[in-house]
């Protein structure tokens, strides 16, 4: 018998975790922690369908939170098998992790638990991460594995993050595809995702199913960035430190080469976790495109300064004139960012540009939608600062890619939409039932799906 159960991201976008059982032995595709509003997040603290140590193997497609942020809880709660990832993604897997416990730890000491009152106490803690980096085992793309009791798994390019893959399992004569987050066509510093080949089952994310990303988000940014720099004061971008802030560094590189207003705009990478992951670009040259004159840390921006300590930070308060602070999270949901904004938001000199999608509960999905006060460290700020919005610079693939993508498939078939809002999951199953003529449904969570 061969079942899958979709355990999170159904739904939601977030909180991947789907449950593939053959013949009794149990391993997951992705855990990941689920992150939004308060009744998403409280998904967290449900009982999983099988015992953490009945979990024979976990295989991780890439390094983001939603993706691999419950794994040292699982471990915590009894979890022994092997994590199987790809070398590069082993490396930002630690990055995020150690992010997350200590940022769960400062909130449970400080009480900074914002619109939280209720949170619950840290989910796992250092040596949690460090039981849970110690049963990863990182396999390169295209090789396949051996899954005990269950069949192989082959990692192959999927272009969303650095070290990110989909998963093609095999399991007796079925080959079931699992997304995990899927690229974008074209992009600057990753390759294109790979072709997918035939495939019985696709479990597929959906964040973008129902719309496509603006065609040239290079002029937006200068546009944004211009009028930031005539309003005269700090430009704060909130930005992932994985993948988008690479992003932003290099495009801002290419704005400075083509605008003497931009040249000597001075930037500041304030995200110590940025940092780290600027130099996996260094340490796995293969896992993206040759980067030529744009190396990290600058991704060809002539003018930046990395800010590692808090000191640096603080120091960044000192700072007159139009500047740039890139800080970590993307969303204001945490981070360093959060001491920037409740500095600059009062300010109407000052410009927020928020450069992707922000997730329902989330400071910055307050801001973008004209919130004229919001709460930060306890204290109510008035937002007097511009707030700019330029989208485009999704590391997910849009309703055109993905459909790009799942055409690479040379089998029909039986398809689920995970991973997404319910409209967008909706969307996407359309799309492809119609241009593709393969059944397609959105997946609900806790839904067991079993292969004749």
């Amino acid at each position: 018998m061969l079942e899958v159960t979709f355990v999170g991201a159904a739904g939601t976008v977030t909180g991947s975790k789907h449950l593939l059982t053959a013949d009794g032995t149990h391993a997951f595709v992705d855990c990941g922690l689920f992150q939004g509003t308060d009744d998403v997040r409280a998904l967290n603290d449900a009982p999983l369908p099988v015992a953490a140590h009945d979990v024979r193997a976990v295989i991780a497609t890439h390094g983001h939170i939603d993706h691999v942020g419950y794994l040292p809880k699982l471990v915590r709660d009894g979890f022994r098998g092997t994590i199987y990832c790809t070398p590069a993604t082993a490396a930002l897997m630690r990055i995020v992790l150690d992010d997350a416990a200590h940022l769960q730890q400062y909130l449970a000491e400080r009480g900074f638990h914002h619109e939280r009152p209720h949170a619950p106490p840290p989910y796992y803690d250092e040596r949690d991460v460090e039981r849970t980096m110690a049963l990863v085992q990182a396999k390169p793309l295209d090789e396949p594995i051996d899954l005990p009791g269950i069949g192989r798994v082959l990692f192959r390019n999927a272009g969303h993050v650095i070290g990110s893959a989909f998963a093609i399992v095999e399991v007796a004569d079925r080959r079931i595809v699992f997304s995990g987050d899927v690229g974008r066509y074209g992009r600057p510093l990753l390759f294109d995702p790979a072709e997918i080949g035939p495939a019985d089952v696709i479990v597929c994310e959906s964040t973008y199913g129902d719309r496509t990303h603006p065609p040239q988000p290079l002029e937006e940014l200068r546009a944004a960035l211009l009028r930031g720099l005539e309003r005269g004061g700090a430009i704060v971008i909130p930005a992932f430190a994985v993948e988008r802030t690479q992003d932003i560094l290099y495009a801002i590189g290419k704005l400075q080469q083509r605008d003497a207003r931009l040249a000597a705009l001075p930037v500041h990478l304030d995200s110590p976790m940025a940092e780290k992951v600027d130099d996996l670009f260094a340490s796995f040259p293969q896992a993206h495109r040759p980067l030529g004159d744009a190396q990290p840390p600058s991704f060809g921006c002539r003018t930046l300064t990395v800010h590692v300590t808090t000191d640096d930070s603080k120091a960044l308060n000192r700072l007159s004139g139009p500047h740039v602070i890139l800080s970590a999270s993307g969303m204001a949901a945490g981070g360093r960012v959060l001491h920037h904004l409740h500095n600059h938001l009062a300010d109407r000199r000052a410009t927020v540009l928020f450069v992707g999608y922000q997730g329902a509960g989330t400071l910055g999905h307050l801001l973008v939608h004209g919130a004229r006060s919001v709460r930060i460290f306890g204290d109510e700020i008035h937002v007097r600062a511009a707030i700019e919005h330029v989208e485009g610079y999704s590391a997910h693939a849009d309703r055109d890619d993905l459909r790009r993508w799942l055409a690479t498939c040379t089998g029909t078939p039986e398809f689920f939409a995970v991973h997404g809002e319910p409209e967008s999951a909706a969307a996407l199953c359309a799309t492809v039932s119609h241009d593709l003529g393969w059944h397609a449904a959105v997946a609900r969570r806790g839904e067991r799906y079993r292969l004749a």
